[in-house]
Protein backbone atom coordinates (compact mmCIF):
# COMPACT_ATOMS: atom_id res chain seq x y z
CA UNK A 1 0.00 0.00 0.00
CA UNK A 2 1.45 3.57 -1.12
CA UNK A 3 1.32 6.18 1.12
CA UNK A 4 -0.63 9.01 0.79
CA UNK A 5 1.29 12.54 0.06
CA UNK A 6 0.32 15.66 -0.67
CA UNK A 7 0.52 17.68 -3.71
CA UNK A 8 2.71 20.62 -4.35
CA UNK A 9 0.03 22.30 -4.59
CA UNK A 10 -1.67 21.86 -1.28
CA UNK A 11 1.59 22.18 0.44
CA UNK A 12 1.75 25.61 -0.89
CA UNK A 13 -1.87 26.43 -0.08
CA UNK A 14 -1.08 24.96 3.79
CA UNK A 15 2.19 27.34 3.95
CA UNK A 16 0.64 30.58 2.80
CA UNK A 17 -3.01 29.96 5.06
CA UNK A 18 -0.05 29.68 7.93
CA UNK A 19 2.31 32.56 6.84
CA UNK A 20 1.51 35.07 9.99
CA UNK A 21 1.82 31.83 12.23
CA UNK A 22 5.78 32.21 12.30
CA UNK A 23 5.70 29.57 15.15
CA UNK A 24 4.13 27.10 13.08
CA UNK A 25 6.26 27.79 10.18
CA UNK A 26 9.48 26.97 12.06
CA UNK A 27 8.08 23.49 13.05
CA UNK A 28 7.52 23.00 9.12
CA UNK A 29 11.02 23.51 8.25
CA UNK A 30 11.72 19.97 9.67
CA UNK A 31 9.04 18.34 7.77
CA UNK A 32 11.35 17.48 5.01
CA UNK A 33 13.08 19.38 2.50
CA UNK A 34 10.66 20.36 0.23
CA UNK A 35 8.62 21.62 2.89
CA UNK A 36 11.81 23.75 3.86
CA UNK A 37 12.54 25.03 0.69
CA UNK A 38 8.76 26.35 0.25
CA UNK A 39 8.59 27.70 4.05
CA UNK A 40 12.14 29.74 4.01
CA UNK A 41 10.99 32.49 1.74
CA UNK A 42 7.68 33.20 4.23
CA UNK A 43 9.94 33.11 7.48
CA UNK A 44 12.12 35.59 5.93
CA UNK A 45 10.10 37.79 3.81
CA UNK A 46 9.48 40.24 6.90
CA UNK A 47 11.42 38.44 9.55
CA UNK A 48 11.78 42.09 11.32
CA UNK A 49 8.20 42.37 12.02
CA UNK A 50 8.11 41.91 15.69
CA UNK A 51 11.89 42.85 17.49
CA UNK A 52 12.28 40.68 20.25
CA UNK A 53 14.99 39.02 21.51
CA UNK A 54 14.88 36.35 19.78
CA UNK A 55 14.35 38.04 16.79
CA UNK A 56 17.58 39.69 16.86
CA UNK A 57 19.38 36.40 15.95
CA UNK A 58 18.77 37.11 12.65
CA UNK A 59 21.49 39.22 12.83
CA UNK A 60 23.54 36.58 12.98
CA UNK A 61 22.05 34.76 10.06
CA UNK A 62 22.57 37.78 8.05
CA UNK A 63 26.34 37.63 8.80
CA UNK A 64 26.25 34.21 8.15
CA UNK A 65 25.80 35.74 4.12
CA UNK A 66 28.52 37.98 4.18
CA UNK A 67 31.20 37.46 1.82
CA UNK A 68 34.39 37.51 2.10
CA UNK A 69 34.89 41.11 2.12
CA UNK A 70 31.98 42.21 4.17
CA UNK A 71 33.76 39.67 6.72
CA UNK A 72 36.89 41.15 6.47
CA UNK A 73 35.30 44.64 6.97
CA UNK A 74 33.03 43.82 9.68
CA UNK A 75 35.80 42.13 12.09
CA UNK A 76 38.19 45.00 11.51
CA UNK A 77 35.00 47.55 12.36
CA UNK A 78 34.69 45.48 15.57
CA UNK A 79 38.34 45.64 16.40
CA UNK A 80 38.34 49.89 15.79
CA UNK A 81 35.93 49.87 18.36
CA UNK A 82 37.09 47.39 20.71
CA UNK A 83 34.42 45.20 20.89
CA UNK A 84 37.60 42.76 20.74
CA UNK A 85 34.84 39.39 22.23
CA UNK A 86 33.50 38.91 18.96
CA UNK A 87 35.33 37.16 15.86
CA UNK A 88 33.72 35.81 12.29
CA UNK A 89 35.63 33.46 10.49
CA UNK A 90 36.61 34.40 6.70
CA UNK A 91 33.53 33.11 4.90
CA UNK A 92 30.18 30.99 5.91
CA UNK A 93 28.19 28.83 3.41
CA UNK A 94 24.33 29.45 4.52
CA UNK A 95 21.98 26.80 3.58
CA UNK A 96 20.19 29.36 1.45
CA UNK A 97 20.85 33.46 0.84
CA UNK A 98 18.02 34.32 3.21
CA UNK A 99 18.18 37.83 1.94
CA UNK A 100 16.96 37.43 -0.87
CA UNK A 101 13.47 36.19 0.24
CA UNK A 102 13.08 39.96 1.75
CA UNK A 103 9.78 41.97 1.02
CA UNK A 104 10.14 44.51 3.68
CA UNK A 105 12.91 46.20 4.47
CA UNK A 106 13.23 48.92 7.24
CA UNK A 107 16.53 50.62 8.20
CA UNK A 108 16.11 52.00 11.12
CA UNK A 109 14.57 48.15 12.30
CA UNK A 110 17.62 46.49 10.94
CA UNK A 111 19.86 49.06 13.06
CA UNK A 112 18.11 48.35 16.29
CA UNK A 113 18.19 44.27 15.55
CA UNK A 114 21.97 44.52 15.02
CA UNK A 115 22.50 47.05 17.93
CA UNK A 116 20.56 44.92 19.81
CA UNK A 117 22.20 41.35 19.23
CA UNK A 118 25.62 42.97 19.62
CA UNK A 119 24.76 44.51 22.86
CA UNK A 120 23.69 40.65 23.66
CA UNK A 121 26.85 38.67 22.54
CA UNK A 122 29.51 41.52 23.95
CA UNK A 123 28.21 41.43 27.62
CA UNK A 124 28.14 44.88 27.81
CA UNK A 125 25.84 46.99 29.05
CA UNK A 126 26.31 50.00 26.19
CA UNK A 127 28.40 49.31 23.17
CA UNK A 128 29.59 51.96 20.50
CA UNK A 129 29.27 50.11 16.53
CA UNK A 130 30.43 52.84 15.48
CA UNK A 131 28.86 55.38 11.93
CA UNK A 132 30.93 52.69 10.05
CA UNK A 133 29.25 49.18 11.00
CA UNK A 134 25.76 49.35 10.36
CA UNK A 135 26.26 50.15 6.49
CA UNK A 136 27.99 47.31 5.63
CA UNK A 137 25.16 44.81 7.01
CA UNK A 138 22.70 47.21 4.59
CA UNK A 139 25.22 47.08 2.04
CA UNK A 140 25.40 43.57 2.41
CA UNK A 141 21.45 42.74 2.59
CA UNK A 142 20.64 45.36 -0.41
CA UNK A 143 23.29 43.38 -2.50
CA UNK A 144 21.63 40.16 -2.04
CA UNK A 145 17.95 41.49 -2.29
CA UNK A 146 15.92 40.24 -5.14
CA UNK A 147 12.29 40.98 -4.16
CA UNK A 148 11.74 44.06 -2.02
CA UNK A 149 8.35 45.91 -2.48
CA UNK A 150 8.53 47.97 0.47
CA UNK A 151 11.25 50.04 1.44
CA UNK A 152 12.15 52.35 3.95
CA UNK A 153 15.61 54.10 3.72
CA UNK A 154 17.51 56.85 4.48
CA UNK A 155 20.15 58.11 1.77
CA UNK A 156 22.66 58.98 4.67
CA UNK A 157 23.89 55.19 4.76
CA UNK A 158 25.14 55.51 1.09
CA UNK A 159 27.63 58.26 1.58
CA UNK A 160 29.67 55.25 3.19
CA UNK A 161 32.18 53.35 0.54
CA UNK A 162 31.28 50.08 0.70
CA UNK A 163 28.62 51.23 -1.62
CA UNK A 164 31.02 52.34 -4.48
CA UNK A 165 30.47 50.51 -7.56
CA UNK A 166 27.13 49.35 -6.32
CA UNK A 167 24.14 47.62 -8.78
CA UNK A 168 20.87 49.27 -7.58
CA UNK A 169 18.58 47.96 -9.85
CA UNK A 170 18.82 44.15 -8.34
CA UNK A 171 16.64 45.41 -5.19
CA UNK A 172 14.42 48.02 -6.42
CA UNK A 173 12.79 46.42 -9.53
CA UNK A 174 9.75 45.02 -7.49
CA UNK A 175 9.02 47.96 -4.78
CA UNK A 176 5.52 49.24 -4.75
CA UNK A 177 6.20 51.19 -1.54
CA UNK A 178 8.85 53.77 -0.75
CA UNK A 179 9.94 55.62 2.35
CA UNK A 180 12.44 58.14 1.76
CA UNK A 181 14.70 59.32 4.86
CA UNK A 182 16.47 62.43 2.82
CA UNK A 183 19.51 64.05 4.66
CA UNK A 184 19.49 67.83 3.64
CA UNK A 185 23.28 69.61 2.72
CA UNK A 186 24.58 72.24 0.89
CA UNK A 187 28.31 71.28 0.86
CA UNK A 188 28.05 67.18 -0.97
CA UNK A 189 27.29 66.14 -4.13
CA UNK A 190 26.90 62.58 -3.48
CA UNK A 191 27.16 60.48 -6.24
CA UNK A 192 26.52 57.30 -5.06
CA UNK A 193 22.85 58.93 -3.71
CA UNK A 194 22.34 61.00 -6.65
CA UNK A 195 22.97 57.15 -8.50
CA UNK A 196 20.21 55.42 -6.26
CA UNK A 197 17.72 58.25 -6.84
CA UNK A 198 17.97 58.05 -10.84
CA UNK A 199 17.31 54.02 -10.73
CA UNK A 200 14.75 54.98 -9.08
CA UNK A 201 13.60 57.27 -10.94
CA UNK A 202 14.15 54.64 -14.09
CA UNK A 203 13.54 51.68 -12.58
CA UNK A 204 10.96 52.42 -9.77
CA UNK A 205 7.98 53.65 -11.30
CA UNK A 206 5.25 51.12 -10.08
CA UNK A 207 5.01 51.96 -6.79
CA UNK A 208 1.71 52.83 -4.48
CA UNK A 209 2.99 54.78 -2.16
CA UNK A 210 5.48 57.15 -1.90
CA UNK A 211 7.25 58.98 1.30
CA UNK A 212 9.54 61.69 1.69
CA UNK A 213 10.78 63.38 4.74
CA UNK A 214 13.12 65.90 5.08
CA UNK A 215 15.58 65.01 8.57
CA UNK A 216 14.95 68.24 10.66
CA UNK A 217 18.68 70.23 11.14
CA UNK A 218 19.62 68.97 14.51
CA UNK A 219 19.31 65.29 13.18
CA UNK A 220 21.63 65.64 10.49
CA UNK A 221 23.99 67.53 11.72
CA UNK A 222 26.67 65.06 11.69
CA UNK A 223 30.25 64.80 9.78
CA UNK A 224 30.80 61.81 7.93
CA UNK A 225 34.15 61.14 5.78
CA UNK A 226 35.35 65.07 6.17
CA UNK A 227 31.80 66.22 5.20
CA UNK A 228 29.37 68.82 7.33
CA UNK A 229 25.98 68.16 6.43
CA UNK A 230 23.60 71.59 6.83
CA UNK A 231 20.14 72.14 6.65
CA UNK A 232 19.10 72.86 2.79
CA UNK A 233 18.46 70.65 -0.24
CA UNK A 234 21.01 70.38 -3.85
CA UNK A 235 19.18 71.41 -6.39
CA UNK A 236 19.61 67.95 -8.18
CA UNK A 237 18.42 65.97 -5.20
CA UNK A 238 15.56 68.00 -5.93
CA UNK A 239 14.62 67.59 -9.51
CA UNK A 240 15.63 63.92 -9.02
CA UNK A 241 12.46 63.86 -6.58
CA UNK A 242 10.39 65.19 -8.87
CA UNK A 243 11.40 63.04 -11.59
CA UNK A 244 10.65 60.05 -9.11
CA UNK A 245 6.73 61.73 -8.18
CA UNK A 246 6.05 62.27 -11.95
CA UNK A 247 6.97 59.28 -13.41
CA UNK A 248 5.27 57.15 -11.40
CA UNK A 249 2.70 54.91 -13.41
CA UNK A 250 0.19 54.54 -10.59
CA UNK A 251 0.76 56.13 -7.25
CA UNK A 252 -1.64 56.13 -4.94
CA UNK A 253 -0.61 57.57 -1.20
CA UNK A 254 1.60 60.40 -1.48
CA UNK A 255 3.15 61.76 2.22
CA UNK A 256 5.83 64.22 2.54
CA UNK A 257 7.56 65.99 5.64
CA UNK A 258 9.11 68.80 6.48
CA UNK A 259 9.69 70.28 3.44
CA UNK A 260 8.34 73.53 4.14
CA UNK A 261 8.45 76.21 1.82
CA UNK A 262 9.36 73.42 -1.09
CA UNK A 263 5.99 72.15 -1.12
CA UNK A 264 4.51 74.47 -3.54
CA UNK A 265 7.55 72.02 -6.13
CA UNK A 266 6.34 69.54 -4.84
CA UNK A 267 2.40 69.55 -5.46
CA UNK A 268 3.39 70.38 -9.55
CA UNK A 269 4.46 66.80 -10.09
CA UNK A 270 1.83 65.26 -8.19
CA UNK A 271 -0.40 66.82 -11.10
CA UNK A 272 0.83 64.11 -13.20
CA UNK A 273 -0.99 61.33 -10.80
CA UNK A 274 -4.07 63.34 -11.01
CA UNK A 275 -5.64 60.28 -12.35
CA UNK A 276 -4.61 57.71 -9.56
CA UNK A 277 -3.67 59.78 -6.17
CA UNK A 278 -6.53 59.04 -3.44
CA UNK A 279 -4.27 59.60 -0.49
CA UNK A 280 -2.17 62.81 0.69
CA UNK A 281 -0.45 63.37 4.07
CA UNK A 282 1.22 66.42 4.88
CA UNK A 283 3.51 65.91 8.08
CA UNK A 284 5.50 68.93 9.52
CA UNK A 285 5.02 71.36 7.08
CA UNK A 286 5.27 75.14 7.24
CA UNK A 287 2.93 76.15 4.38
CA UNK A 288 3.55 80.20 5.09
CA UNK A 289 3.74 81.34 1.07
CA UNK A 290 2.96 77.82 -0.16
CA UNK A 291 0.53 77.75 -3.60
CA UNK A 292 -2.41 75.17 -3.18
CA UNK A 293 -3.52 75.88 -6.96
CA UNK A 294 -2.10 72.91 -8.36
CA UNK A 295 -2.75 70.75 -5.34
CA UNK A 296 -6.45 71.45 -6.29
CA UNK A 297 -6.68 69.66 -9.36
CA UNK A 298 -6.10 66.13 -7.87
CA UNK A 299 -9.54 64.63 -8.75
CA UNK A 300 -9.38 61.36 -7.45
CA UNK A 301 -7.85 62.26 -3.82
CA UNK A 302 -10.01 60.82 -1.24
CA UNK A 303 -7.92 61.15 1.75
CA UNK A 304 -6.59 64.08 3.14
CA UNK A 305 -4.64 64.50 6.59
CA UNK A 306 -2.74 67.29 8.48
CA UNK A 307 -0.31 66.64 11.04
CA UNK A 308 1.67 69.13 13.09
CA UNK A 309 1.38 71.59 10.10
CA UNK A 310 1.00 75.64 10.44
CA UNK A 311 0.34 78.67 8.95
CA UNK A 312 -2.15 78.14 6.56
CA UNK A 313 -3.52 81.66 5.64
CA UNK A 314 -7.08 82.24 4.97
CA UNK A 315 -6.73 83.14 1.65
CA UNK A 316 -4.71 79.76 0.73
CA UNK A 317 -7.61 77.80 2.38
CA UNK A 318 -10.21 79.43 0.09
CA UNK A 319 -8.60 78.12 -2.90
CA UNK A 320 -9.34 74.81 -1.59
CA UNK A 321 -13.31 75.80 -1.89
CA UNK A 322 -12.52 75.29 -5.89
CA UNK A 323 -11.12 71.92 -5.25
CA UNK A 324 -11.78 69.39 -7.89
CA UNK A 325 -11.77 66.07 -4.99
CA UNK A 326 -14.46 64.49 -3.24
CA UNK A 327 -13.18 63.75 0.27
CA UNK A 328 -14.20 60.65 2.15
CA UNK A 329 -11.44 61.05 5.22
CA UNK A 330 -9.83 63.76 6.56
CA UNK A 331 -8.04 64.00 9.43
CA UNK A 332 -6.33 67.19 11.92
CA UNK A 333 -3.85 66.34 14.21
CA UNK A 334 -1.71 68.72 16.44
CA UNK A 335 -1.50 71.69 14.04
CA UNK A 336 -1.39 74.96 14.70
CA UNK A 337 -3.06 77.45 12.67
CA UNK A 338 -6.04 79.30 13.66
CA UNK A 339 -9.01 77.44 14.76
CA UNK A 340 -11.50 79.00 12.09
CA UNK A 341 -8.71 77.34 9.72
CA UNK A 342 -10.35 73.71 10.60
CA UNK A 343 -13.69 74.58 10.72
CA UNK A 344 -13.53 76.71 7.21
CA UNK A 345 -11.77 72.87 5.75
CA UNK A 346 -14.84 70.64 6.96
CA UNK A 347 -17.37 73.45 5.44
CA UNK A 348 -15.72 72.89 2.41
CA UNK A 349 -15.18 69.09 2.51
CA UNK A 350 -17.73 68.33 4.61
CA UNK A 351 -20.78 67.10 2.34
CA UNK A 352 -18.60 63.88 0.64
CA UNK A 353 -16.64 63.29 3.95
CA UNK A 354 -17.36 59.80 5.29
CA UNK A 355 -14.93 60.05 8.19
CA UNK A 356 -13.26 62.58 10.08
CA UNK A 357 -10.66 63.05 12.75
CA UNK A 358 -10.38 66.19 15.00
CA UNK A 359 -8.69 67.06 18.19
CA UNK A 360 -9.37 68.70 21.60
CA UNK A 361 -12.67 70.23 19.72
CA UNK A 362 -15.25 72.96 20.65
CA UNK A 363 -18.31 74.05 20.13
CA UNK A 364 -18.10 76.08 17.17
CA UNK A 365 -16.37 72.40 15.40
CA UNK A 366 -18.91 70.35 16.16
CA UNK A 367 -21.33 73.32 15.26
CA UNK A 368 -19.58 72.78 11.66
CA UNK A 369 -19.57 69.42 11.27
CA UNK A 370 -23.27 69.35 12.16
CA UNK A 371 -23.84 71.92 9.21
CA UNK A 372 -21.91 70.65 6.91
CA UNK A 373 -20.85 66.62 7.36
CA UNK A 374 -24.84 65.48 6.18
CA UNK A 375 -22.68 61.81 5.27
CA UNK A 376 -20.35 61.54 8.14
CA UNK A 377 -20.13 58.02 8.70
CA UNK A 378 -17.19 57.77 11.60
CA UNK A 379 -16.18 60.71 14.17
CA UNK A 380 -12.65 59.78 15.87
CA UNK A 381 -12.21 62.28 18.66
CA UNK A 382 -8.54 63.05 19.92
CA UNK A 383 -8.52 64.23 23.77
CA UNK A 384 -5.68 65.37 24.74
CA UNK A 385 -6.16 68.35 27.63
CA UNK A 386 -9.08 69.56 29.39
CA UNK A 387 -12.40 68.56 27.84
CA UNK A 388 -15.45 71.47 27.64
CA UNK A 389 -18.17 69.18 28.61
CA UNK A 390 -20.32 71.28 27.64
CA UNK A 391 -19.78 70.14 24.12
CA UNK A 392 -21.61 66.89 24.81
CA UNK A 393 -25.17 67.85 24.44
CA UNK A 394 -24.12 68.67 20.80
CA UNK A 395 -23.25 64.77 20.26
CA UNK A 396 -27.27 64.23 20.86
CA UNK A 397 -27.60 65.79 16.86
CA UNK A 398 -24.81 64.13 15.13
CA UNK A 399 -25.90 61.57 12.32
CA UNK A 400 -23.21 59.49 12.37
CA UNK A 401 -23.02 55.60 13.20
CA UNK A 402 -19.79 55.23 14.70
CA UNK A 403 -18.14 57.20 17.36
CA UNK A 404 -14.17 56.42 18.10
CA UNK A 405 -12.79 58.47 21.76
CA UNK A 406 -8.77 58.69 21.89
CA UNK A 407 -7.80 60.08 25.20
CA UNK A 408 -4.22 60.28 25.59
CA UNK A 409 -4.21 63.22 28.45
CA UNK A 410 -6.71 64.44 30.67
CA UNK A 411 -5.79 67.46 32.33
CA UNK A 412 -9.17 67.34 35.12
CA UNK A 413 -10.59 65.34 38.08
CA UNK A 414 -13.91 65.68 36.62
CA UNK A 415 -13.13 62.25 34.54
CA UNK A 416 -15.97 60.53 35.51
CA UNK A 417 -18.40 63.05 34.61
CA UNK A 418 -17.04 63.16 31.20
CA UNK A 419 -17.99 59.54 31.29
CA UNK A 420 -21.33 59.65 32.05
CA UNK A 421 -22.22 62.66 30.12
CA UNK A 422 -21.03 60.80 27.24
CA UNK A 423 -23.01 57.94 27.56
CA UNK A 424 -25.77 59.95 28.07
CA UNK A 425 -26.02 62.42 25.32
CA UNK A 426 -24.94 59.67 22.86
CA UNK A 427 -27.84 59.27 20.17
CA UNK A 428 -29.17 55.89 19.37
CA UNK A 429 -28.11 56.00 15.51
CA UNK A 430 -24.61 55.79 17.21
CA UNK A 431 -23.90 51.82 17.26
CA UNK A 432 -20.63 51.65 17.74
CA UNK A 433 -18.47 52.87 20.14
CA UNK A 434 -14.71 52.50 20.87
CA UNK A 435 -12.93 53.97 23.62
CA UNK A 436 -9.19 54.01 24.16
CA UNK A 437 -8.03 55.48 27.76
CA UNK A 438 -4.61 56.10 28.12
CA UNK A 439 -3.84 56.43 31.90
CA UNK A 440 -2.36 54.46 34.98
CA UNK A 441 -5.22 54.83 37.07
CA UNK A 442 -8.16 52.13 37.12
CA UNK A 443 -10.62 52.68 33.90
CA UNK A 444 -12.84 50.21 34.97
CA UNK A 445 -15.46 52.41 37.02
CA UNK A 446 -14.58 54.91 33.79
CA UNK A 447 -16.14 52.34 31.95
CA UNK A 448 -18.62 51.31 34.39
CA UNK A 449 -20.41 54.72 34.69
CA UNK A 450 -20.31 54.75 30.73
CA UNK A 451 -22.23 51.21 30.15
CA UNK A 452 -24.65 51.89 33.19
CA UNK A 453 -26.34 55.67 31.39
CA UNK A 454 -25.71 54.61 27.99
CA UNK A 455 -28.59 53.04 25.46
CA UNK A 456 -29.34 49.92 24.78
CA UNK A 457 -28.68 49.69 21.04
CA UNK A 458 -25.05 49.16 20.78
CA UNK A 459 -24.08 46.64 18.32
CA UNK A 460 -20.06 46.80 19.00
CA UNK A 461 -18.64 47.38 22.06
CA UNK A 462 -14.70 48.08 21.84
CA UNK A 463 -12.62 49.31 25.00
CA UNK A 464 -9.05 48.94 26.07
CA UNK A 465 -9.77 47.01 29.38
CA UNK A 466 -8.49 43.64 30.07
CA UNK A 467 -11.04 40.63 30.72
CA UNK A 468 -11.19 40.74 33.91
CA UNK A 469 -14.25 39.04 36.06
CA UNK A 470 -15.80 42.70 37.03
CA UNK A 471 -15.51 43.87 33.19
CA UNK A 472 -17.11 40.65 31.75
CA UNK A 473 -19.90 41.21 34.69
CA UNK A 474 -21.29 44.68 33.32
CA UNK A 475 -20.57 43.43 29.61
CA UNK A 476 -23.10 40.44 30.67
CA UNK A 477 -24.81 42.88 32.47
CA UNK A 478 -25.30 45.41 29.18
CA UNK A 479 -25.89 42.41 26.85
CA UNK A 480 -29.47 41.47 29.19
CA UNK A 481 -30.44 45.12 29.60
CA UNK A 482 -30.18 45.95 26.07
CA UNK A 483 -31.86 42.38 24.81
CA UNK A 484 -28.86 40.85 22.94
CA UNK A 485 -28.26 43.79 21.06
CA UNK A 486 -24.43 43.51 20.96
CA UNK A 487 -22.28 41.51 18.17
CA UNK A 488 -18.85 42.21 18.65
CA UNK A 489 -16.71 42.97 22.04
CA UNK A 490 -13.38 44.40 21.49
CA UNK A 491 -10.61 42.20 23.28
CA UNK A 492 -7.15 44.64 23.77
CA UNK A 493 -5.04 41.45 24.98
CA UNK A 494 -4.46 37.42 24.99
CA UNK A 495 -4.33 37.22 29.20
CA UNK A 496 -5.19 33.95 30.20
CA UNK A 497 -8.84 33.82 32.29
CA UNK A 498 -9.49 32.00 35.33
CA UNK A 499 -12.63 29.38 35.53
CA UNK A 500 -15.07 32.05 36.89
CA UNK A 501 -14.23 34.67 33.89
CA UNK A 502 -13.73 31.86 31.18
CA UNK A 503 -17.55 30.90 32.32
CA UNK A 504 -18.51 34.53 32.12
CA UNK A 505 -16.68 35.01 28.51
CA UNK A 506 -18.20 31.96 27.39
CA UNK A 507 -22.01 33.00 28.76
CA UNK A 508 -21.55 36.34 26.50
CA UNK A 509 -20.30 34.48 23.58
CA UNK A 510 -23.83 32.16 24.24
CA UNK A 511 -25.67 35.45 23.91
CA UNK A 512 -24.34 35.75 19.83
CA UNK A 513 -21.69 38.27 21.04
CA UNK A 514 -18.25 37.69 18.85
CA UNK A 515 -14.41 38.68 20.46
CA UNK A 516 -12.58 40.42 18.32
CA UNK A 517 -8.90 41.78 18.96
CA UNK A 518 -9.77 45.49 19.77
CA UNK A 519 -6.76 46.91 16.97
CA UNK A 520 -8.56 44.46 14.42
CA UNK A 521 -12.11 46.44 15.18
CA UNK A 522 -10.38 49.72 15.37
CA UNK A 523 -8.39 48.53 11.70
CA UNK A 524 -11.36 50.80 10.07
CA UNK A 525 -10.64 53.75 11.39
CA UNK A 526 -7.04 53.78 12.61
CA UNK A 527 -5.84 55.62 8.85
CA UNK A 528 -7.34 58.53 10.11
Amino acid sequence: MTLPYLTDNCIHYILQYLQNDRLTLFNCLLVNRYWCKSTVPLLYADPFKNITEKTCQIALTLIFCFNKAEILQLNNQLELNLINNIKFEEEYNPLFKYPKYLENYSYYIIDTVIYRWFLKCSGLSTINLGEETLPIFHQSILRQSRNIKRLDISTHIFYHESFKNFDFQNFISNLNSLSLKICVNTDVYNEIEQEFLSNIANIGINLRKLLIKFLEPHIIMWKHSNHIFGNSTNTTTLEKLYTIIQKQKNLQTFKIGSCNSLLTNFLIPLEFQNHSLVHIEFISINFNNVNLKSFNNLYNLKYLKFETCKDISFSQCEILNFALFKLKKLSFKDNYWKPDITSLMIKYFGESLQRLLIQNPKIYLIESILMYCSNLICLKIRIDVHFDLSLLPFLKYLSIKNLCININNYYSDNINEFFINLAINIPININQISIYFFTRSDKFLYFKDFLENCHNCFEIINFDHTFELKFLKIILNYIERSNNSLKILGNPDDTKLNDEEFDLLNQIKAKGVKIMDFFDIYEAIKDI
